[in-house]
């Protein structure tokens, strides 16, 4: 696992879950929500897949002041 304070282009659904997002030039499909924790910002544990097929778990994070999201955590 790294930690990571980086931000991140993030598409989400019509319910305002994250679907897609980009980070450090890859494309990572969300594949399930695994868990999803409110506060001041909305940290979204994720279970995704790269655009070249490689599976992770990332900590995405969205400020609702902002509409900012980024990422937190990433384990590959």
């Amino acid at each position: 696992m790294s930690l990571f304070n980086e931000r991140i282009d993030v598409r989400t659904t019509s319910s305002g879950r994250p679907s897609l997002f980009a980070w450090r030039g890859r494309l990572y499909r969300v594949q399930r929500v695994i868990g999803h924790w409110e506060g001041e910002v909305d940290l979204v544990r994720v279970a995704a897949e790269s655009d070249q097929g490689e599976p992770s778990i990332a900590d995405i994070s969205v400020d609702h002041a902002t509409e900012d999201w980024t990422m937190r955590r990433h384990w590959s």
